[in-house]
Order: C-alpha cells, then structure tokens, then sequence
C-alpha cells in the first residue's frame, strides 16, 4: 500500500533526479510500482521502447521516463538515465529502515571481541574472540563472524551469512543472506588414489563498497589472500575459488565460477554462468559472455564467447555456418556422389578403350 505521508509531487521527483517535467508538477506519487500493477498514487519506470504501448495504456499516477521515449497526454518525469534516478528516488519513496543499535540479548558475543559504536548485532548471531565489528555496522539474525576478522564501518551481513576465521571485510560491504566467505578452498594432494587434505590457512580480504549475492562461496587462500577488490558487485549462487584476486569495479554474474589463483582486473564482467580456469591473468576492462568457458590468459578488454572462449566476433560467425551445417553436410554428400559418379564413367571408358 501507498503511504501518503512518502508522497512526492512530481516537482520534487525531478529535483531529485534531475529531470524535467511533462504534465502537472503537483501530480502527487508515494511508490514505484510495475506499469501492470501500478495505479493513480503510484510512479511506473519507462526506460525501454518496447513497454512504450503499455506505459500508455497502464493506470500509474505517472511516469518516470527515458529521453526520447515521452508518451503522449501523461503526466512524467524524463532524465537521461532513469535507472540511475531510481538509486536516488526507491530510498525516498521506500525507505529501508536501519536496525536499532545494540546486541541482541539471544546473540552471543565473546568477551575479547570489539563492537564499534552505533553496530547493531542480532538474535542467534555469533561474534567469535578476537573479532572486530566496525561502527554503524549490521550483523544480522544468525550470522557467524569468525575468530580475528574485521567486519568495517557500516558494512552489513545479512541474515545467516558467515564469515570464517581471519577475514577482513572493509567499509559499507553488503553480504546478502547464505553467502560464506573464508570457506576451505578446494585443494587435495592426490597419492596412491587417495586424495589428501591441504590444509587452507589464507585468509579473504573484501575491499570497499562490494556488495555480494545470497548463496555466494568465497574461498579463503591456500597459504595467501583471496581478494575482492573495491566496488565490485558479485551476484547470486557465485563461486570464487583460493587465491583468486578480483580487480576493482568488476561485475560478476549469476552462476558465474571461478578457479584458484586467477587473477581478474579491474573493470571486468564475467556474465552469467559463465566461468574460468584456474592461474590465468584476465586483463582489466574484459567482457565474458555469458556460458562461455576461458581457459587461457584474456589481454584487456578482450571480448570472448563460448567454450572454449574466443574473440566473440569469432564464436558469432562460427554458430552462423553451425547453423548452415545440415544443409552444407547434404550439398557435400551430393558432391561426393557426383565424384563418385564422375569416377565411375570414367574407369568405364577407360576399360572400353583397352577393349
């Protein structure tokens, strides 16, 4: 439900984007909703030509829209990039409430561990000797925070989320829900069919800024640091295996998997399901597509497809003649018979004339 005391007019919307009005500037909205779900109370998003239609005909209040995509006889707001008004607009209009500061009385925290002020720290979570949870930081219900690692200032874990012995998470990380950081990497020595444990005693190091999906795994080092660096964005049901250093600003998808001691630079994106083998140097600025397998070194913003991966101008004009393969299969069968044929006449000349 809309709550009238968030509402915003319209006036307010563009000075908070920066946009210009198309309509009435007192045109009152309390919330974002879908263009199918959104009705007169409601703000609807309009950044792609083709729900242009729909944005026409759907009952919200008003639009948020994308330079040249304005829709006749609506009251909207239009910016240049509305995606980028929404990191402005959703926290005005939907304000998540902080926790209250404090430990839960159900939490169990150790004596020798450091909780920095205005930390909030829930039920059923654990915070292990020697730990250090930094001001304005959230620990949600459940979470583990090992012995000796640094959760930093305002950084929030949510709910379930564990973070193993001797890691350091820097400032405003967001962990969602599930995620394991500093889990044992996966190394075995292998003698006599028996596959020997190598014991991990790295450690992981999370810059500032990365924010990190429900259900990730992020491997501690073997006997050095898994790193990721600032301002990288890691999605969902992702796996970062020991040793791998992550550049900054990178962005990493759904699915996505990484091997050991792989080293990423900054500004790259591994789309989803997509993946790596382990000790490569991938450049900065490198675009993987998504389900698409690197198994060698990557220069900078190299573009790569498919598996294994290749220059993506490569992989579309192979899957173009992949395509052509039934019908060029057919036309070298008809070739081959016809050959055959030509053979065939041939020795029967041959022989004609020895006659």
């Amino acid at each position: 439900m809309a709550d009238p005391a968030r509402a915003m007019s319209l006036r307010e919307v563009a000075e908070l984007v920066g946009g210009r009005i198309v309509g009435d500037p007192h045109r009152a909205v309390a919330r974002m909703a879908p263009l199918d779900e959104a009705g007169p109370s409601d703000l609807s998003l309009l950044a792609d030509p083709r729900y242009r239609a729909q944005a026409g005909l759907s009952a919200a209040g008003a639009l948020l829209v994308k330079e040249g995509l304005e829709v006749e006889g609506r009251d909207q707001v239009v910016v240049k990039d509305p995606h980028l008004g929404l990191t402005q607009l959703l926290p005005a209009l939907h304000p998540v409430p902080d926790p209250a500061p404090g430990i839960s009385s159900a939490a169990f925290v150790d004596t020798e561990a450091r909780i920095g002020e205005g930390a909030s720290v829930g039920a059923f979570a654990v915070i292990e000797k020697g730990a250090a949870i930094g001001r304005g930081a959230t620990i949600g219900a459940g979470c583990y925070v090992g012995e000796g690692s640094v959760i930093g200032d305002g950084t929030r874990l949510h709910p379930n989320t564990t973070v193993a012995r001797q890691c350091r998470l820097g400032d405003r990380v967001i962990v969602h829900s599930g995620t394991v950081i500093g889990s044992d990497g996966f190394g075995y020595a292998t003698s006599g069919g028996e596959h020997r444990k190598v014991p991990q005693v790295g450690s992981v190091v999370i810059e500032d800024d990365v924010e990190i999906g429900a259900g990730v795994t992020i491997d501690r080092g073997s006997i050095g640091t898994t790193v990721v660096g600032r301002g990288t964005k890691i999605d969902n049901l992702v796996q970062i295996g020991h040793n791998v250093h992550i550049g900054r600003g990178c962005l990493i998808v759904a699915q996505v998997g990484i091997s050991g001691s792989t080293r990423i630079g900054d500004g790259t994106v591994f789309a989803g399901q997509s993946g790596a083998a382990g000790h490569l140097s991938i450049g900065a600025g490198v675009v993987v597509a998504s389900k698409s397998a690197v198994y060698g070194d990557l220069p900078d913003k190299a573009f790569v497809a498919g598996i294994p991966a290749t220059d993506h101008r490569i992989w579309k004009k192979a899957q173009a003649l992949y395509a052509r393969l039934p019908e060029m299969r057919r036309r070298l069968m008809d070739l081959e018979e016809r050959v055959a044929s030509m053979e065939r006449r041939g020795d029967g000349a041959q022989k004609g004339k020895k006659k």
